[in-house]
């Protein structure tokens, strides 16, 4: 909990700073890139996150990884920010929080699209179209395929869940029955 507060506030403050000078989707971009790395590289991130490594070392392989990733001063300040101050164990959660703030203010909702089997085309354009006037909002859809479903789809918009599955309507009229 105590985690997720710290995370919190400093994605809400790079927010602000590319709210004011309208980089901030940019600055999701370069974040998410760094993050990724920061994930994969189980050496990178040891190295990043113990403070047993001293602070102008770590600022050193980051000024080099941003230089490699063409990063911004903004996110290479940002970054050792989070290095000047013990938080870069912190890293994925702020990224994740960085990019819902990024989609809210940019009008956009992230939806998992769970399906019982591949859909085609035009069904996909047609329930992102529904789900946009649904909620008003440009959609990104992330599909899977849930053979556990029967078929049906469920949709997952932050904390809604929209369950149209073969696989609940069974659940629900067994209960029915159950019930008498």
């Amino acid at each position: 909990m105590i985690a997720r507060k710290i995370a919190r506030r400093y994605a809400k403050a790079l927010m602000n700073i590319g709210q004011k000078d309208g980089n901030y989707d940019r600055y999701w971009e370069e974040l998410d890139t760094f993050a990724s790395l920061f994930q994969r590289e189980g050496k990178l991130r040891e190295v990043l996150s113990n403070p047993t490594f001293n602070i102008p070392r770590r600022q050193a392989i980051i000024k080099e990884l941003a230089g490699r990733l063409k990063l911004s001063p903004i996110i290479v300040n940002f970054l050792h920010l989070l290095v000047d101050k013990n938080r870069m164990r912190y890293l994925p959660d702020i990224t994740v929080l960085y990019r819902e703030l990024v989609d809210e203010a940019a009008g956009r909702a992230r939806v998992r699209l769970a399906t019982a089997h591949d859909l085609s085309q035009k069904k996909l354009q047609e329930l992102t179209h529904g789900l946009q006037n649904l909620l008003g909002k440009q959609v990104i859809m992330e599909v899977e395929t849930d053979s556990s479903l029967i078929g049906g789809v469920v949709a997952r918009v932050g904390g809604m869940v929209y369950d149209g599955s073969v696989r609940t309507q069974l659940e629900q009229l067994k209960e029915t029955l159950a019930k008498g």
